[in-house]
C-alpha cells in the first residue's frame, strides 16, 4: 500500500497541475497581455511534451529502474513549477512549462509501471488501478477548485508553488518508500527439489552502470529523433489546425512531415535490437484494440469536462461557482473507478468495456438536454455521474488489460504506449477535432448552444465506436484451470493447457509435460494471460529457462 500511495500521488499531482493552471488562464492572459492564441499555449506547450516524451520515458525506466526514473521525473516537474511561479515574461512560462511537462512524461510511465510490476495478482491489481484512477479525477477536480480559490485570493502563482511544495514531499516519500531493486523475472515461490536445481533462482533488477557505447545502442537514438518530433508535429499540427487554419501551408507540411517521420518511426522500430516499442508488445490478442478504446474514452472525458466548463460559463457560472458543481464529479470519480476495480476481476474486462459505454451513451444524451433554463440536478448533475462512471469503467479496464500483456521487463514501454493513445485521443479527437466540429457550427448558425449539442453528438459517435470495438474485436476471456501438480514458480497459482481449438485442459502431474485431448500443439497460459486474452506461452523445456526467456515470463 505504501508504494500505490506514492505513484498515485504522481498521478494525483499531474491532474491538480493541469487543471489549476486552466482555471487560471484568464487572469494569467491579463498579466502577460497574451492574445488568444499565444495564451493556449500555456496548456500546449505542456500538452505536447508530456505526449511527446512519454514513450522515451517509460522505456528509460525499463532500461535504468524505473525508481530512479520517477524521481528524476518527479525532480523536473518540481524544479519547472518553482520557474514557473516567478517567470516574470509570457514567453519564459510557456518555456518553463514544456520542461516541466518533460518531467511528468518521465514519471507517470514509471509510477504507472510499479503498479504492474508490484501487484502482480489480477486483483489486486485491479484495485489497485482503480485507485491510481480515482486519484487522477480526484486530482483533477480538486485542481479546478483550488485554481479558482488561489486565483481569486492570493494568485495563480501559489498554484505552483503548492506544486512544488507538494512534489518535494512526494520525491522524499518516494526516497524512503519505493524499493532500489525492481522485480523483473519469475517471482511467485521458491523452488523446491528437482525444480530448484533446473529453474534459475528469481532475480530482481540491478540496473548496473553503463557505458556511453551501450548506452548509445540500447537507447534506440533513430527512434527518438522520429518518434518524438513524429508526435509532436502530428499533435500540434491537428490541435493548431482549427485556429491557424486546416488549409495553411504551415499545417499541411507539419502534418505532412509528422506522417513522414511516424512512418520512419515504425520501419526504424521494426528493425531496432532495443525499439522504445518492443514490436511483439502488439502480438497481444486484445492490445491494440484496448488501445483504441483508451483513446476513445479519454477523448470523451477531455470533450466533456472541457466543453461543459464553457456552456455552463456561458450561463453565467463564475469560475468558482464552476469549480463548485464539479465537485460531484470528483465524489462520483473517486467511488465508481475503486467500484470498478473490485468489479473488474469478477466480471472480467470485455463486460466492463460494454458496460461503460452503456453509462457514457445516456449521459451525452442529457447533457444535450442542457440550457440557461434547464435545471442543473435534472440534467447536469445525473450527465456527470453517469459519463464519469463510464469513463472510469472503460479507462480501468483498458489499462489493466494493457498492462497486463507486457511482461515486468515491458512494463515502462507498455504504459508509454497506453498514456501517449489517451494523450492523442484527449488533444487529438477530444479537443482539437471536436473543437472544430462546433466552431463549424457556430459559424454556420450563429448559434453557440447548438455549436455544444454538435460536440456531444459527435462524444456519442465515438461511444459507438468504441462500444462496437469492445463487442466485435475484444475476445472474452479463456477461463483458468488449477492444475496442482505444476509448480507454482512456474505457473503462479494457476494455469490452463489451451489447444489449438481454445480448450482448457489440466497438465499432467509430470513437470513441463501437458495433457490434452487433442493430444498436440497444447500451450500452457498463466491465469492472468487467460483472463486478458493475452496470451504468453510458459516455457516447456528445461533449456528455455534462461534469463532472457525468464525476462519475458509473467510474474
Amino acid at each position: 500500500m505504501p508504494i500505490l500511495a506514492v505513484v498515485c500521488c504522481a498521478m494525483f499531482l499531474d491532474l491538480v497541475n493541469l487543471s489549476a493552471i486552466t482555471i487560471a488562464l484568464p487572469t494569467i492572459q491579463k498579466d502577460f497581455g497574451f492574445t488568444n492564441g499565444q495564451l493556449q499555449w500555456v496548456v500546449s506547450a505542456y500538452a505536447l511534451t508530456f505526449g511527446g516524451f512519454l514513450l522515451l520515458g517509460g522505456r528509460s525506466g525499463d532500461m535504468w529502474g524505473h525508481r530512479p526514473v520517477l524521481l528524476f521525473g518527479m525532480s523536473v516537474f518540481a524544479l519547472f513549477s518553482l520557474v514557473c511561479a516567478v517567470v516574470q515574461t509570457g514567453i519564459a512560462l510557456i518555456v518553463a512549462r514544456a520542461l516541466q511537462g518533460i518531467g511528468a512524461a518521465f514519471t507517470i510511465p514509471s509510477a504507472q509501471a510499479h503498479i504492474g510490476i508490484y501487484f502482480p495478482d489480477p486483483a489486486l491489481k485491479s484495485k489497485a488501478l482503480g485507485w491510481w484512477a480515482a486519484s487522477g479525477s480526484v486530482g483533477f477536480v480538486i485542481g479546478l477548485i483550488l485554481g479558482g480559490v488561489l486565483t481569486a485570493t492570493i494568485g495563480w502563482r501559489w498554484i505552483f508553488y503548492i506544486s512544488l511544495i507538494c512534489t518535494c514531499v512526494a520525491i522524499i516519500a518516494a526516497l524512503f518508500i519505493l524499493p532500489h531493486r525492481e522485480v523483473t523475472g519469475l517471482v511467485v515461490a521458491q523452488p523446491q527439489g528437482e525444480d530448484a536445481e533446473r529453474l534459475p533462482a528469481p532475480a530482481t533488477a540491478n540496473f548496473p552502470e553503463l557505458t556511453w557505447k551501450t548506452v548509445l545502442r540500447r537507447f534506440d537514438i533513430p527512434g527518438v529523433f522520429t518518434g518524438i518530433p513524429g508526435i509532436i508535429l502530428f499533435t500540434y499540427s491537428l490541435t493548431a489546425g482549427g485556429t491557424v487554419g486546416w488549409a495553411s501551408g504551415q499545417i499541411i507540411g507539419l502534418l505532412v512531415t509528422s506522417v513522414v517521420l511516424l512512418i520512419l518511426f515504425g520501419f526504424v522500430e521494426s528493425r531496432s535490437p532495443d525499439p522504445l516499442i518492443p514490436p511483439r508488445l502488439w502480438k497481444g490478442e486484445n492490445f491494440t484494440a484496448t488501445i483504441f478504446l483508451a483513446a476513445a474514452t479519454y477523448a470523451i472525458r477531455q470533450a466533456c469536462t472541457y466543453f461543459l466548463t464553457l456552456e455552463l460559463q456561458s450561463f453565467g457560472y463564475s469560475p468558482i461557482h464552476t469549480s463548485v458543481v464539479f465537485i460531484p464529479l470528483g465524489v462520483a470519480a473517486f467511488i465508481s473507478n475503486n467500484l470498478a476495480g473490485r468489479l473488474l476481476p469478477r466480471l472480467g474486462a470485455r463486460f466492463m468495456f460494454i458496460g461503460g459505454w452503456f453509462l457514457i451513451l445516456p449521459s451525452l444524451v442529457l447533457f444535450r438536454f442542457i440550457s440557461e433554463t434547464t435545471n442543473y440536478w435534472r440534467f447536469t448533475f445525473p450527465g456527470m455521474i453517469l459519463y464519469i462512471a463510464g469513463v472510469g469503467w472503460v479507462y480501468i479496464a483498458a489499462n489493466f488489460v494493457v498492462i497486463s500483456s507486457a511482461p515486468k521487463a515491458d512494463q515502462g514501454a507498455v504504459a508509454g504506449v497506453f498514456n501517449v493513445a489517451v494523450q492523442v485521443g484527449g488533444a487529438v479527437f477530444g479537443l482539437a477535432v471536436l473543437t472544430a466540429v462546433h466552431d463549424a457550427v457556430v459559424k454556420k448558425t450563429g448559434d453557440a448552444l447548438a455549436g455544444y449539442h454538435a460536440v456531444y453528438y459527435g462524444c456519442m459517435v465515438i461511444s459507438a465506436v468504441g462500444l462496437v470495438l469492445s463487442l466485435l474485436f475484444v475476445r472474452p476471456p479463456v477461463k483458468a484451470i488449477v492444475p496442482p501438480a505444476v509448480p507454482s514458480v512456474l505457473l503462479g497459482e494457476a494455469a490452463v493447457v489451451e489447444d489449438g481449438n481454445g480448450e482448457g485442459h489440466r497438465v499432467d502431474d509430470e513437470p513441463g509435460k501437458e495433457q490434452s485431448q487433442s493430444g498436440k500443439g497444447a500451450k500452457v497460459f498463466d491465469e492472468e494471460s487467460t483472463a486478458t486474452g493475452a496470451q504468453t506461452p510458459v516455457p516447456e523445456t528445461e533449456s528455455e529457462f534462461d534469463t532472457s526467456s525468464r525476462a519475458r515470463l509473467r510474474e
